[in-house]
């Protein structure tokens, strides 16, 4: 298993110092849920039967993450299990000698302290360096503190890229900003926190102000649970539509027909229900009943007009992409006042393809003329941020209730999970 950079953004290093009667792939579970992106496993007293063990128990928890897991130092475990890969220090395996061992789809991290030790590994065929300590740590008490100057003058050196680690926490994270790591080791910052998930998705959050991956040059907002707290309207509506003409609705009408644009929720409706109203007919009542609420009930997230106001200050583009048809958008972005802030709205009705399809989100990146690298797709929805993700877009999963059964899989999914806008860190 090969990498992205992105990939080492949060790396955790296990430490058994604060289990507390817990098993560690409990805790390394919960900082994976926190959104830790990169894993190394470090024992060095464990016997080795329980050694493999919990080894194998982490591993299968990265793997349902999606997230790399790496064993320090012990190649030949590592060889065993098939482990992603092996991390050395100055003192192990050289990096060339654990490639021969390994083969060339296996990811080698080196750890160096100095310039000279950062080339070598390169040369070596290191995959990525663990550099510092770049603040004073108790877990290497042998090993000096490196000057910002040091780190910078490593990242600039070498073509890799670097994660920084040694005492780095919430407190002194941001110090590290414009240095050119790409992601920031935690031991203690993570697994001695009494909320190690709380602990892991704040770190996420710095981390990824620091690193810079918060640039942001274009933004696709989805509107219904997203910018508006307007799911409960369409949660029954379907239901409501058909007590009007004396008909029950069957169990779980609303979670078939939430995927589904307009139209083809109206036609689904008409043939599992035989209705006579043809399927523009069903669409102009449910927007009626639709068009009532929005004008009078739609009220927005929170924190999206700050969110909204800072990205306007500083010129990006945003446009809404949403399953809910113009009529109501129209009357809900009114209503609350936030209808400049976009260049355009485009609806799943218009484009005539859900958000099962890429299409939409196409569409809204050729009007906003950005990368799609740099261009973020603000979603609630599971299903609509894979469509994203796969297309090449950046993701943010926002929390809302009418999608909260899916929430743990948005924050595996996600490149970033968030309960509001605001949260979300411009670098």
């Amino acid at each position: 298993m090969k990498f992205q950079r992105e990939d080492l953004l949060l790396y955790a290093v296990t430490d058994r110092s604060w289990l507390k009667g817990e098993s560690l792939s409990r805790q390394v579970e919960r900082a994976l849920e926190g959104g830790v992106t990169f894993l190394q496993l470090r024992e060095k007293t464990l016997e080795e039967e329980a050694f493999l063990k919990e080894a194998l128990e982490i591993q299968k928890l990265c793997k349902q993450y999606s997230v790399p897991f790496i064993i320090n130092d012990d190649v030949e475990l590592a060889l065993a299990i098939g482990a992603d890969g092996v991390h050395v220090g100055q003192e192990d395996m050289e990096a060339g000698e654990v490639r021969k061992k390994l083969g060339a789809d296996k990811i080698i991290g080196v750890s160096a302290h100095s310039v000279e030790e950062a080339l070598a590994a390169e040369r070596s065929g290191a995959d990525y360096l663990g550099v510092g300590a770049v603040f004073s740590t108790a877990s290497k008490k042998n090993v000096q503190q490196m000057s910002y100057e040091t780190l910078k003058a490593i990242c600039e050196a070498v073509r890799i890229p670097v994660v920084a680690i040694g005492g780095i926490g919430e407190s002194n994270m941001e110090l590290l900003s414009g240095s050119g790591i790409c992601g920031v080791a935690a031991i203690s910052a993570i697994f001695a926190q009494p909320d190690i998930t709380a602990a892991a998705r704040r770190l996420r959050l710095l981390s990824e102000k620091v690193v810079g991956n918060g640039k942001i040059a274009g933004a696709i907002f989805d509107m219904d649970g997203t910018l508006m707290d307007t799911m409960p309207i369409w949660e029954n509506i379907s239901e409501r539509y058909l007590a009007n003409r004396g008909i029950a609705a069957k169990e779980n009408l609303s979670e078939r027909l939430f995927s589904m644009s307009m139209q083809q929720g109206a036609a689904y409706v008409k043939e599992q229900y035989g209705l006579s109203e043809s399927v523009e007919e069903i669409i102009e009542e449910i927007n009626r009943m639709a068009e009532e609420a929005y004008s009078s009930e739609a009220e927005m997230k929170p924190g999206v007009p700050e969110f909204l106001e800072t990205l306007k200050q500083r010129g990006v583009r945003m446009v809404v992409a949403t399953a809910t048809d113009r009529v109501h958008a129209e009357a809900a972005l009114k209503r609350n006042g936030i209808d400049g802030c976009f260049d355009a709205i485009f609806t799943c009705s218009e484009i005539g393809k859900g958000k099962d399809q890429p299409d939409i989100f196409e569409a809204a990146a050729a009007k906003l003329g950005t990368k799609k690298s740099d261009t973020w797709v603000f979603e609630d929805a599971l299903y609509a941020i894979k469509t994203a993700k796969a297309s090449g877009f950046r993701t943010v999963g926002l929390y809302d209730a009418g999608s909260r059964k899916d929430w743990e899989e948005i924050c595996r999914t996600a490149d970033f999970h968030l309960e509001k806008l605001t949260q979300f860190p411009l670098g």
